[in-house]
Formats: C-alpha cells, structure tokens, sequence
C-alpha cells in the first residue's frame, strides 16, 4: 500500500489535503505519545531500581554538593525544586549510572534493553535520540517569541548556529541569554529536550573556564566530551542555588586599594579667587561649567584622574569627589593649600560601593513596572555619555577576565577574540535588560567593537 504523501487528498473523505487535515491529528497524537516518554522510563526505573537510581541522583546529579548545600536544596520554594528535578531526571535517563548486584550500568543501557519498559516506537526512537545526545551551552542569539529561538554553541562557536522551535521558552528568553540544554532532530526540525539549566552571564566565567581546560584536546563529539559536559554543566547551575553571589573585588587599578566613594562638600566664598587658583594648577584641567579634574599619568602611560571638583546643588556649594581613601586623604590637604580662603569645608560622604551592590535585590530592577520620570531617550543618552567615558580606554586596559590582557592584545589569538566577543556580547546583554526594565532604548556598545575593529 502506497504511503500517503503531505499534499495527497485526505482518506477521511473531507477533500482537503492530508496535510491539511488528518495529518495534523496523527502529528499531534504521536507528539503527546512522544511526550509520555520520560515519565514512563522514570516511574519504570524507580518501581525497578529505586535505591540504585536513587543512588546514582545524589551521587551524580548531585554529588557536588555538601551536606548543608544538599539540604538548601531540598528547602527551596515548590518551583525551583520541581524546576532542578525535572532536569535531574532527564540527566539520570540520559547520563546516570546505576550500579546492581557490584556491576554499574548505564541507565540507557537499562531501559533500550532486553527487560526494559513497554514503549512505543515512538516513545523509544525519543528516548535513544535523548540518551544520545550532549548536554552543551548555548548563546541565544535571537528570539523570535512564541516560536522559536537561534542558539550558537559557546564552545564550538564556528559550528552554524541551530534554529530550535521553543514555543512557551522563547517567549521569556533574551538575546546572548544562556542556557545548557540538549538539542533533539524532530522530523525536518530542532526541539530543545525538555531540560534546561540557565545561567547569568556574570556568573559563567568559572563553567566557561572549567569547560574549556577540560574539554581541550577532546573530540567535540565524542562519548568523552558527553560525559565531561554531563558532570560541569550540572553542578556549576546548582551552585547558583546554593552559593551566594560574591562580589569580586572592586579596586583602583593604580593603587589596588579598594574603592571608597569620598564626596567632600564645600562652600564657596569667593569664586574669582577660586578659579584663579585651580587656573595655576598645570595638572587641572575643566573650567567653572563642566567642573574639574586633577589629572596624571598612570604607569601604563594612560591619563587618570585623582580627584574631581563639581558644582553642588547650590550656587554656592561644590563637591570634590576621590574614589579611594587614599585619594582622599592625599587630596584634601593639598586641594585646602590651593583653595585657600576661597571655601570653607563643610562635610564628607562616604559611599562604599561593594556594599551597595551587594544589598541590592537580585530582582530590584527587573520588578520596576514604572518608567524613571524622565524622557526614555534623554536617560539613554546620559547613561551613554557614562558608559563611553567609563570606558574610554577599554581597548587598551588590562582585564582580569582576559588574564591580564587587554582586548586589543586578546583578539589576536582565536580563543582571546570568542572571549572578547563573549564578553561585549555581557555588557549588551546587561544593559537590554536594564533598558527593559526601565522602558527605555538600550545603549549601542558598538563603540567597543569599533574601538578593536571586530564584529559581532
């Protein structure tokens, strides 16, 4: 019997094409049949095997994690548990090891062999494709919400990025998100598996560098680099669970003191004596309008700046703002013996700004629902003029991140240009999701990739 074709006339008799019509019905039957896949090798297994897979969970999955930490999990609100065990469970199918009567045994191994659970055809070509399958991480690179997303292999970026239809994910998902998952061919199209473990860009740099030592001289698509990537990927997503974010230092790159927001607050008794003595000064550079900075040269030959003297909110007020101690307590001696009888001091702020980041809520900005009182495109254009002077010299300033190189050094070999572009690609992706929040036009970083003469 001839097997009907997509456009033949439909058997049940309506005169629409099969495509049209019944074909819809059989796509969507075996698709749930398909869907009941997972469920039914988990309550197999555990009916069957329920210590040793047991067992291989807390030894595998979560064998990463100490007493207390594998406690925190099991405390964690209703969403966020199911959430980690629906991965757990796809990662127990897919890479789990039990081990029965001293033998250890893949769990694959167990459920597509003799003895195994009753599936369908359907529910068996499912589950070899998943258990044959990586788990590897992802760049999202578009979005196109309610259908589907473009994700970029972040270890294999010269690999062609993969469309995947993603229906409820794609319409949370952002772009240069990243997430770990397993791609599955469905028919003449990409799903994503069903498991999936997102990670904050500015907390990847620890997985990227273990998935990059480990992975180093290993066949990309090997049964080795499955295995290595079934053990990293799982254990650094639930130590975003577990582990506080800890701020990392944040330090003058001249001095390497910490730094310390010091804001003195002065008035002004006679502004044409002022002026003139910030006039004879040959390392201030500003005018009375735009301010003052006190300028030198840093050992690497860039130009930096001490301290700085702006108008306060009163016509007769000014501040002078240092960001270490240091500065400060160099600063205000000598900026008194320049100044002289022109102002009286008035007080000091202090603001620390490792505190003040470290007290925000991780949710602070993401759950402002109202606009900032202010024209959407004028906040874009100050926070711009911000970001271009804070990174004047990014080109050419050494980054930890980059051990110590600066972009312009990294980008000339391949791996420092993919982690230079992953790291503009953070930047972009942090200021969409603050312009988001604050319903206003995202800064272009483009500037940056000018500044190295790359592309995206």
């Amino acid at each position: 019997m001839k097997k009907l074709g997509r456009n033949d006339p439909c058997p049940c008799g309506s005169g629409k094409k099969y495509k049209q019509c019944c074909l819809q019905a059989a796509d969507a039957q075996i698709a749930n049949d398909r869907s009941e896949a997972v469920p039914k090798a988990i309550q197999w297994l555990f009916t069957k095997y329920e210590q040793p897979a047991h067992a291989a969970l807390d030894e595998g999955f979560f064998g990463g994690l100490d007493d207390d930490e594998y406690a925190g999990i099991q405390d964690l609100p209703d969403d966020s548990y199911t959430g980690i065990m629906i991965n757990a469970m796809e990662w127990l199918l897919a890479d789990g090891v039990v081990t029965i009567k001293d033998q250890d045994c893949r769990v694959a191994a167990l459920l597509l062999g003799k003895g195994g659970p009753l599936l369908s055809a359907e529910q068996r070509q499912w589950l070899e494709t998943l258990t044959a399958l990586p788990l590897r991480l992802y760049e999202i690179v578009e979005v196109v919400p309610g259908k589907c997303l473009t994700l970029r292999d972040v270890m294999l970026p010269e690999r062609q990025p993969v469309l995947v239809q993603e229906k409820s994910g794609s319409q949370q998902a952002n772009r240069y998100d990243l997430i770990a998952a397993r791609i599955v061919p469905v028919d003449a199209h990409f799903e994503l598996s069903g498991a999936v473990y997102g990670f904050p860009r500015q907390r990847s740099w620890d997985l990227l560098e273990e998935l990059t030592d480990e992975l180093e001289g290993v066949e990309p698509d090997s049964p080795l680099a499955k295995e290595i990537t079934s053990a990293i990927i799982p254990y650094h997503w639930l130590q975003l669970f577990v582990r506080a974010f800890e701020m990392p230092p944040v330090v003058d790159r001249v001095t390497g003191e910490s730094l310390l927001f010091v804001t003195d607050h002065y008035r002004v008794l006679d502004w044409d004596a002022f002026d003139q003595a910030l006039s004879g000064e040959a390392d201030i550079a500003g005018n009375r309008d735009a301010g003052w900075s006190r300028i030198f040269a840093g050992e690497d030959g860039l130009t930096r700046r001490n301290l700085s003297i702006n108008p306060g909110k009163r016509p007769d007020r000014i501040k002078v703002s240092y960001h270490t101690q240091q500065y400060a307590d160099e600063g205000k001696p000598w900026f008194e013996a320049v100044s002289g009888a022109a102002v009286a001091f008035i007080s000091r702020e202090l603001s620390d700004p490792k505190g003040i980041l470290a007290n925000m809520q991780p949710n602070d900005t993401q759950e402002r629902s109202e606009p900032i009182p202010l024209p959407p495109e004028i906040i874009t254009e100050l926070i711009e003029k911000r970001i271009r002077q804070l990174y004047a010299d990014w080109a050419d300033k050494p980054l930890p991140i980059l051990n110590d190189q600066t972009p312009r050094e990294a980008i000339r070999t391949p791996e420092g240009l993919e982690q230079v572009k992953f790291l503009l690609h953070t930047y972009e992706h942090g200021e969409a999701q603050q312009a988001k929040a604050q319903h206003r036009p995202p800064v272009s970083y483009e500037f940056l990739w000018q500044s190295i003469g790359i592309t995206p």
